[in-house]
């Protein structure tokens, strides 16, 4: 009774060292809280003027390898990410910003070496399938760095 007894815990720990050396070749997986996964404009927002978001207005590397750009025009702030359409963009509180059309969502903290880190929630539009069919819209959150 003793040897099952040993053999069933050797075993129990033989698959779990199993599984968390398969997890470690994997790739590294950010959970994200349902909330922020959702982009929402508040009801309160403050359009921000040049000398608030001159700092910001760069270009940030993001996660999967698209790259974030941050714009001025005129007293407006925009931000697109790659060579997409551009998105009007408000502060929503410190270091928080939101698209007005809900495509983007972000959160930059800039660093004291000019760095920049942070994340960013986007709308990844619906798009054709090889079959025929139509991709659904989605959601989706990167790391900025």
């Amino acid at each position: 009774m003793k040897t099952i007894y040993v053999a069933v815990v050797v075993g129990g720990l033989a698959l779990s060292s199993a599984s968390q050396a398969q997890q470690s070749e994997e790739t590294l997986r950010v959970p994200v809280p349902a909330n922020q996964a959702r982009i929402e404009l508040p009801d309160s927002y403050s359009k921000m003027w040049p000398q608030d978001y001159r700092d910001l207005v760069a270009t940030y590397t993001l996660s999967n390898g698209q790259t974030l750009s941050i714009i001025s025009r005129g007293t407006n702030m925009y931000a697109y990410v790659d060579r997409g359409p551009q998105h009007k963009i408000v502060t929503t509180g410190r270091d928080n910003y939101v698209a007005l059309d809900r495509q983007l969502k972000m959160e930059i903290h800039l660093d004291d070496d000019n760095g920049a880190h942070g994340w960013l929630t986007m709308v990844v539009p619906a798009r054709n399938l090889s079959d025929g069919g139509v991709g659904a819209e989605q959601v989706i959150h990167l790391a900025m760095r």
